[in-house]
């Protein structure tokens, strides 16, 4: 199987520039070279088949050989609006996030936040999800929205079409692995995940009257990141297996 690049735009023209991460990968870490051939994403479902046509210290030219849009994937949209942990926790959060397939992901300012990540480091954690897509196999990136305050998300989802689960001790096991009714599942899927030290009870008790499901995960007490990633899988499989 050939290497995968990520290349931000149209695959129109039979020549494509690589530059930046993605040309010093190439070139300085795999070594590749003039007439090896490539696969170029650019995360919105189109791919193409390319060979190395010329290179430079920091860039390198691909001729399009073959061009194919990637198959509308089957999974159930899924949205995961979490508050931020603290330092390279959110990185390794959004890492696994996109690994799994999360459409989108949601930073929340929550009655508890401690965390703001700051419209810079956002930015930079594009080049963790491009990472992501490409060890993954992902065909379409996670998008990463920007800071959101937790009323106004809610305000904002509940016009739409989904399920919404929120993470609570005080819930029910998960019941979307046991579940036989293709509707259960087949609308987007919102997960809810809050703060060290939770939702506040108006918190939880305004996302329960927007129809939020109250969801326990585990037994113990999980950091922000274990329980966001755990809840993201749980649904994943769950939503596989009613395919």
């Amino acid at each position: 199987m050939p290497h995968r690049f990520y290349f931000e735009g149209s695959f129109a023209p039979d020549q494509l520039l690589l530059e930046g991460g993605e040309a010093h990968h190439l070139l300085h870490v795999l070594r590749l070279r003039v007439g090896d051939t490539v696969e170029v994403f650019n995360g919105t479902g189109a791919v193409a088949d390319a060979v190395i046509t010329n290179t430079t210290r920091k860039s390198v030219e691909v001729k399009v050989i073959a061009r194919r849009e990637s198959q509308v994937s089957s999974q159930v949209p899924l949205i995961l609006a979490t508050a931020v942990p603290k330092g390279d926790r959110f990185r390794w959060l959004v890492e696994k996030a996109a690994e799994l397939g999360v459409t989108r992901l949601v930073p929340l300012v929550t009655e508890r936040s401690s965390v703001d990540p700051g419209e810079n480091r956002l930015k930079k954690l594009q080049q963790t999800i491009v990472a992501a897509a490409k060890q993954s196999g992902q065909m379409r990136l996670m998008e990463l929205a920007p800071l959101q305050k937790w009323e106004e998300f809610l305000e904002e989802v509940c016009q739409a079409d989904h399920r919404m689960l929120i993470a609570d001790p005080g819930g029910s096991p998960l019941d979307l692995l046991n579940s036989t009714s293709a509707d259960a599942v087949a609308s987007p899927v919102i997960l809810l995940i809050g703060p060290e030290g939770g939702f506040s009870s108006e918190e939880l008790q305004t996302a329960l009257e927007k129809g939020a499901t109250p969801v326990k995960l585990s037994e113990a007490i999980l950091r922000i990141e274990t329980a966001a990633i755990l809840f993201a899988g749980l649904v994943r499989l769950a939503t596989m297996q009613s395919e």
